[in-house]
């Protein structure tokens, strides 16, 4: 038979285990030694053990994180010794580790059982501590732009008096922002212009909107000009207990867009003004190709407006006429492939049918992207063309001989009236014309009366073929 005191002890020894499985912290029991004696539930989930795994075993080889131990030995080993008493409470806070490796912070309140050794109540407080952690980082982030930002912040009052003022507000208006809590703007500003930022206070406070309006403060001779957006402050309840100002200085910006812009203005009427049309011309990697920009003199050598020309509304190569296409486009193909400046001269035909003769000139270079890009010029040459051809006319009316032959023809109308010794330099003159290129040469003239002739060689594409027209002018006088 059971005494009496153990009929009492051994319900209330049952209760209290019964509580402490059914409790929300997680309780751990150790021995003198540091041996797991006890392990709830609740540590199971916390620890990821079972307690028949962890009972018998090391409590710093189980919780404990391995670069720890040696400190969390000796302070058990610093507890022993001090022998506290049965109901001497610690309450810490300690980095723990789960089964799985994974990093726990927990709060322990620890309890001496005498000779039994100790026991614990442990909750997990890892969300807490990293919440506590992302808002410490999270308030330092903020400290760290309000004081380090080109902006000038300052938070008010519904009375407009300072809570607020960060580190640009104190170097752009040279104070101190503890001296600025409690203090209103007339005392940092003029008075109308303190006047007029408290209406605009007054005004977000009032309809509990943001605003931004520009705003020119002065310091000394110079107007600054501040972009200022206010926000109303708010409690959690909605109600609005201040207004937060951000000032950004935009006058080097107003004025540096003023600046561009005159500037802009003056290339403008440079680039319109120019004696013939400016232009940049593109042919993508993909083969397609247009003009991405054309000055105003487009309208006086095609009758074109320069969208019609960017837009490809209108296709510059249906001007060109048909003989001077192929020319055209052989000189943008060999210019894309060497990089080498493009030089085409031709005619055009306007929308009105009006004729004319075209230089065009352009520099090349190629994109990172692998478009080809040319910046040039087209000017307008049909009176020159015209007086040129009016000469070479009146040249062939008064040469001694005129002719004009296919560049393939090997036949040689001026020969005969060259003198055999200067057959080497007319073969010569002959083989540039044929290369496309102007020749002209003073020749010893045949015949027994001697004297000099001049021969012009010009070649010119007709029917896509080359041709060369040729003259020979006796000149009268030279030895």
């Amino acid at each position: 038979m059971f005494s009496a005191p153990q009929i009492i002890e051994q319900p209330v020894a049952d209760a209290r285990y019964r509580a402490v499985d059914a409790s929300a912290l997680a309780f751990v029991q150790v021995d003198r030694t540091g041996l797991i004696q006890d392990w709830n539930p609740a540590a199971e989930q916390l620890f990821g053990w079972r307690r028949d795994e962890v009972v018998g075993r090391s409590l710093a080889d189980t919780i404990i994180p391995a670069a720890l131990r040696s400190a969390h030995n000796a302070g058990f080993a610093r507890r022993l010794a001090d022998g506290d008493g049965p109901g001497m409470s610690h309450r810490f806070e300690m980095p723990a580790v789960h089964r799985d490796g994974s990093e726990l912070s927990i709060s322990m309140t620890m309890d001496t059982l005498g000779p039994d050794g100790f026991c614990a109540f442990i909750s997990d407080q890892t969300e807490w501590h990293q919440a506590r952690q992302e808002l410490q980082r999270s308030n330092q982030l903020i400290t760290a732009i309000l004081q380090h930002t080109t902006a000038v912040i300052s938070a008010k009052d519904l009375d407009g008096r300072y809570l607020f003022v960060n580190g640009e507000y104190e170097r752009v208006f040279q104070v101190a922002a503890a001296d600025m809590v409690g203090r209103g703007e007339e005392d940092v500003l003029p008075a109308a212009v303190a006047a007029g930022s408290r209406a605009h206070d007054i005004d977000v406070a009032g309809n509990g909107a943001a605003r931004t309006v520009l705003e020119e403060l002065p310091f000394g001779d110079d107007i600054r000009q501040y972009v200022v957006t206010r926000v109303p402050l708010t409690d959690p309840d909605g109600s609005v207990y201040g207004v937060c100002t951000i000032a950004i200085d935009d006058t080097d910006r107003r004025r540096s867009e003023a600046a561009l812009g005159a500037s802009e203005e003056r290339f403008r009427n440079t680039v319109n003004n120019a004696p013939g049309m400016l232009y940049q011309f593109r042919i993508e990697p993909d083969g397609s190709s247009g003009f991405s920009f054309v000055s105003q003199a487009c309208r006086s050598l095609f009758g074109l407006e320069p969208r019609q020309i960017t837009t490809s509304e209108a296709d510059i190569m249906n001007f060109i006429v048909e003989e001077d296409r192929a020319a055209y486009r052989t000189a943008v193909g060999r210019s894309a492939s060497t990089l080498e400046p493009w030089e085409w001269q031709g005619g055009i035909v306007r929308r009105d049918g009006e004729r004319r003769w075209l230089y065009g000139i352009a520099r090349p270079h190629r994109e990172p992207g692998g478009a080809t890009v040319w910046d040039g010029m087209l000017l307008d040459r049909t009176r020159e063309h015209v007086a040129r051809r009016e000469l070479e006319d009146l040249a062939h009316r008064l040469a001694s001989i005129s002719f004009t032959r296919a560049a393939d023809d090997r036949t040689d109308p001026v020969a005969a009236l060259v003198d055999p010794a200067d057959h080497a330099e007319l073969t010569r003159i002959w083989a540039v014309a044929r290369a496309g290129e102007p020749a002209d040469a003073e020749l010893a003239a045949a015949g027994p009366d001697g004297g000099r002739l001049w021969v012009r060689l010009r070649p010119r594409t007709e029917d896509d073929r080359l041709v060369v027209d040729g003259a020979g002018f006796h000149l009268e006088g030279r030895p």
